[in-house]
């Protein structure tokens, strides 16, 4: 019989980052109606580029277009900034604080366009607290990779060394489906892989920064 432990070890799991998924529900009819407009601003507007490589970029002014579908995407993305600041507020770091935030997010969000061979580079969002993606288009390839979002963690060097269970320098990949919302923390480096379709994937990114009060 092994010998019990005379004493225990507390285990804290420090420095979290916390990754949301959201999938909107009847949201057909919202993402046709945004399709279109995306496909239309890419035909009259030149791409704003940024981290992209090929395909189209918006301007960032998305949630100022006009039309109800657009005001259902503001809406739903307010939701989730809603709900990843309150489970923020669950985790020990911010409780110890004894402090709720106050203050407002400023947010801001644009269109991209990929069709065969068009990625993003490994960026990530300055200035921005909460960074997210919502997908209109799935990737439109059985190519497992094709389009799909990559995190990497963010501690560095994690993956020089074993550790038992392989619980450090993991990745995590996201396949985009129509109707997924994706929030990360703006300071987490990602990218996406190639599109490998003529089909477009369409997806609307945005950042939420923190102006406190």
């Amino acid at each position: 019989m092994a010998n019990s432990p005379s004493q225990s070890l507390q285990i804290t799991p420090a420095f979290p980052t916390l990754i949301g998924r959201m999938q909107v529900s009847d949201c057909t009819v919202t993402n046709e109606q945004l399709i279109a407009l995306v496909i239309e601003r890419e035909r009259s507007s030149p791409s704003h580029d940024h981290a992209n490589f090929g395909g189209w970029h918006s301007r960032s002014d998305l949630l100022d277009w006009p039309g109800e579908a657009v005001a259902r995407l503001r809406g739903w993305i307010t939701e989730s900034l809603q709900q990843i600041v309150q489970a923020s507020a669950q985790l020990p770091e911010s409780q110890a604080r004894n402090a709720p935030p106050r203050g407002s997010f400023q947010v801001t969000a644009w269109a991209n366009v990929a069709r065969r061979g068009n990625y993003h580079r490994m960026h990530n969002h300055p200035t921005s607290a909460w960074s997210g993606c919502y997908y209109l288009t799935d990737t439109g390839s059985t190519d497992p990779l094709a389009g799909v979002l990559e995190f990497y963690d963010p501690r560095p060097f994690t993956e020089m060394i074993e550790v038992p269970g392989s619980p450090y320098g993991q990745r995590l990949l996201i396949r985009p489906t129509p109707g997924l919302l994706v929030m990360f923390p703006g300071f987490l480096y990602h990218f996406v892989h190639p599109a490998a379709a003529d089909t477009p994937r369409i997806s609307v990114a945005f950042n939420a920064s923190w102006r406190p009060t």
